[in-house]
C-alpha cells in the first residue's frame, strides 16, 4: 500500500535520525526553540504579550520506542513545554498490538485525533507554523486514557484508514469563563482518511460525557445541567499537495450539550509554496462562539459572552539543514469580541527553530 501524505509526514518529522538505536529500542525526540512579540496588549493570545517571550513556543520531547517482539511495540513520549512552565507530563504511554499488516490495536495514554495535525501537534518540526493556529486548534488537551484500533486499506488509487477509539480523559478544561476539573467520560471517537494522488482528506467524530466540578446548580433547569451531557466535536480537512504547492483547508466545530459553555466553530485555510530549501505560506482564520435562542441566550449574554476572532499569517520556512528548520511569522490577529465586550487587533511577529533527532 502506498503510504499516507499523512504517514509521510509523521515519518519525516517523528522518525528522524535516531540517537540510540540497540536490540530494537529506539529513542527519537524534537525541540522547539522561539521568541515571540505583540505590538500591543489588546488582543489574548497565551504566553505572548508586548514584552516579549522566549518560552512561550518552547517544547522538548523524548519518544522512546521498544519492539517487544514480532507484533508487539512499546511507545512513550514525554513533553515538556515551555508555557506550563516546563512541567514535563508523558503524552504517550501506549502498547501497539499488530493484529495483521493493516491492523493495529493500541492500549494505554495516546493523542486524542481531533484534527488534521493531532498526531504530531507538539512536533513543530512537521508544519510550517511557529504554532498551529489557536481560533482551530483550541481543544486544551491533547491525549486521552483508552483503547483505539486502525484499520488500513487500499483500493485502486485511494488509500486511506479508519480509526476508532475509547477512553477517558480527567483533568483541566480551560474555558472563556474559567478552568474547571473536568472529567470526560465514555469518550468515543471515529476518523476517516483517505488520499488519492494529490488530493487527501479527512472526517472525524467525537464525542463524551462531560461532568465538571466547581460549578454551580443548574440555573435554568437541565439546559444547564454539566451531569450525563453529551460534548460533541466535528472536524472536516481536505488537502492538496504536489510537491511544491500545498493547500490544507480545515473547519471544525465544538457542542458542549451545555448552555453553561458557549458552542463554537472555527475554520482555516492555509497556502505553502516551495521554492528549495524555502517555503512560504499564508493562513487565514476564524473562530466564532454563538449564543443560544431564547431564555438560555439571555443569561449566556449576561454571563458568559462569545468570541469571535480572525487571524491572517504570512510565513516564510528555512530548512537550512536535515531535520533543522528556522521559521519567521508575523500574523495580524483580530478580535472582533472577546468575552461580549468589543475586542481590539494587534501584530504578533514570531521566530523559531525546529528540530528533530
Amino acid at each position: 500500500m502506498k503510504k499516507l501524505a499523512l504517514s509521510v509526514c509523521i515519518a519525516a518529522s517523528v522518525a528522524a535520525p535516531l540517537t540510540y538505536a540497540n536490540n530494537d529500542l529506539r529513542i527519537n525526540g524534537f525541540l522547539s526553540v522561539g521568541a515571540s512579540m505583540a505590538d500591543s496588549d489588546d488582543v489574548h493570545v497565551p504566553g505572548i504579550d508586548n514584552q516579549g517571550g522566549f518560552k512561550n513556543d518552547n517544547i522538548l520531547g523524548l519518544q522512546i520506542s521498544k519492539q517487544v517482539n514480532e507484533s508487539t511495540t512499546a511507545t512513550g513520549q514525554i513533553v515538556s513545554r515551555g508555557l506550563d512552565d516546563y512541567k514535563t507530563e508523558a503524552a504517550w504511554a501506549f502498547v501497539t498490538y499488530a493484529a495483521t499488516d493493516d491492523l493495529d490495536v493500541r492500549m494505554g495514554r495516546m493523542s486524542v485525533p481531533f484534527f488534521y495535525y493531532s498526531d504530531f501537534l507538539e512536533v513543530g518540526y512537521a508544519y510550517n507554523w511557529v504554532r498551529p493556529p489557536e481560533e482551530v486548534y483550541r481543544i486544551p488537551f491533547s491525549s486521552i486514557d483508552g483503547i483505539d484500533l486502525t484499520q488500513r486499506f487500499s483500493s485502486g488509487s485511494i488509500d486511506g484508514s479508519v480509526q476508532f477509539y475509547y477512553g477517558r480523559y480527567e483533568g483541566p478544561l480551560v474555558t472563556s469563563t474559567g478552568t474547571y476539573d473536568a472529567d470526560f467520560r465514555n469518550f468515543t471517537g471515529l476518523t476517516l482518511t483517505t488520499n488519492i494522488d494529490n488530493f487527501g482528506s479527512r472526517l472525524s467524530y467525537h464525542q463524551a460525557e462531560l461532568i465538571v466540578d466547581g460549578l454551580p446548580s443548574a440555573p435554568l433547569g437541565g439546559d444547564f445541567d454539566m451531569t450525563g451531557q453529551t460534548t460533541t466535536f466535528l472536524e472536516a480537512a481536505l488537502t492538496y499537495d504536489n510537491g511544491a504547492s500545498s493547500m490544507v483547508a480545515e473547519w471544525t466545530a465544538l457542542d458542549y450539550g451545555t448552555a453553561v459553555f458557549l458552542d463554537d466553530s472555527a475554520w482555516l485555510v492555509a497556502y505553502a509554496h516551495r521554492l528549495g530549501d524555502i517555503s512560504l505560506h499564508a493562513t487565514y482564520t476564524e473562530h466564532k462562539s454563538e449564543y443560544e435562542s431564547g431564555t438560555n441566550g439571555d443569561f449566556q449574554k449576561a454571563n458568559v459572552g462569545d468570541d469571535e476572532s480572525a487571524s491572517m499569517i504570512l510565513g516564510m520556512r528555512w530548512d537550512y539543514d536535515s531535520s533543522s528548520a528556522l521559521k519567521l511569522e508575523v500574523q495580524n490577529k483580530d478580535e472582533k469580541t472577546y468575552k461580549g465586550a468589543d475586542g481590539d487587533s494587534a501584530m504578533i511577529y514570531s521566530v523559531a527553530v525546529d528540530i528533530v533527532f
